[in-house]
């Protein structure tokens, strides 16, 4: 679950002891209204970051993303990192960020509220300062500059946590030949949704493994106990695999779990890039087609959550069934372990 304002203060309070007044502002503007003040064309913000990542110190390792709230974090900046590479999805991702985010002045004064009370030096009194100079984006303080060389974006908390898979399969698109990436995962842990950000971000396809179920009248009677003993692996592998692997076409029929029946063929076109989204999707028996498997995972509390959100009455069924059933899977053939990269996604969303 989220943390709270409180906490996160709290959080960055023991991060960064050297934090003076105005870096708690900053915190706390920044918190609300995330980086559309500083946000502008495309090209700009490129600029600007490929600029800041030359003063980057080349052996300097990030820490990992600072929650600030309202789904945001800070995003530090590598030298490590290709910049040819890394400055223009992180230029995308910020803009992404500034669009979908909005703040309020009533936000931010129910922050400041929360600065009010912390016990830090001046506190109170930066505060009412701040508010009668009518609250303009606070600067970080000379001490923390000194003490930490803050370089770093805001961006969505997901964004933040996704990026190294999205480096990852931003690179495969350069590759100059078909690439198939897998994204398998926890029921709730947010592969549709990454899926749908993978399309969103690069031109490619997304199939999705829920399209190849096997009718119930032609599982076996124990498909029950067979991990995806209720997939048509071999359906998936022959139609949809081998050819986008070779560079052609693919066609094929999803299957309605709604109706129980097949729908019409499906055609997709030969493609730089496909995505594979679903559960099974890094069975042994496929994963030999693909450059990238990633596997998405959450705390049991964050899937329950976000279950009980999305599932309604249908909620206990996957608690009796669907859960235990994928966990077998997972077990059997260490999926997990199996992967290329394993993203936990537990603080990403709600």
């Amino acid at each position: 679950m989220s943390l709270s304002f409180a906490s996160i203060l709290q959080l960055h309070r023991e991060r960064y002891p050297a934090m003076q007044p105005q870096d708690f502002g900053k915190l706390a503007y920044q918190s609300e209204f995330g980086p559309a003040h500083l946000a502008s064309d495309r090209t700009a913000v490129r600029q600007a970051l490929f600029r800041e990542w030359e003063t980057l110190a080349p052996d300097a390792c990030a820490p990992a993303p600072d929650p600030l709230g309202n789904g945001l974090s800070r995003f530090h900046l590598e030298r490590r990192l290709d910049a040819a590479s890394a400055v223009p999805l992180l230029a995308d991702l910020v803009l992404r960020t500034a669009a979908a985010h909005h703040g309020s002045a009533d936000g931010l004064a129910r922050r400041l509220d929360a600065l009010s009370s912390l016990p830090v030096p001046c506190m109170a009194d930066w505060v009412a300062d701040y508010r009668a100079q009518g609250c303009p984006p606070p600067r970080h303080s000379e001490a923390f500059r000194a003490a930490y060389r803050p370089h770093y974006r805001l961006l969505r908390t997901a964004y933040a946590g996704y990026f190294p898979a999205l480096l990852s399969v931003q690179r495969l698109t350069q590759s100059g030949r078909p690439a198939i990436v897998a994204v398998d995962g926890r029921c709730g842990s947010g592969k549709t949704g990454f899926a749908q950000l993978l399309q969103e971000l690069f031109p490619c396809h997304v199939v999705h493994m829920d399209d190849f179920y096997l009718p119930f009248d032609q599982r076996p009677p124990d498909w029950t106990e067979q991990p995806a003993g209720n997939m048509d692996l071999s359906r998936f592998r022959e139609e949809v695999l081998v050819p986008l692997r070779a560079g052609g076409s693919a066609v094929y029929r999803p299957y309605s779990c709604q109706t129980g029946q097949m729908l019409a063929p499906e055609t997709l076109a030969p493609a730089s890039l496909t995505i594979v989204e679903g559960s099974y999707s890094l069975h042994p028996s496929l994963s030999g087609f693909y450059d990238l498997r990633l596997f998405l995972t959450c705390s049991a509390e964050a899937q329950a959550r976000r279950l009980q959100a999305r599932e309604g009455a249908h909620y206990a069924a996957f608690q009796e069934r669907w859960i235990p059933f994928e966990e077998r899977y997972f077990q059997r053939y260490r999926v997990a372990s199996g992967s290329d990269m394993t993203l936990d996604t537990s603080a990403f969303f709600l």
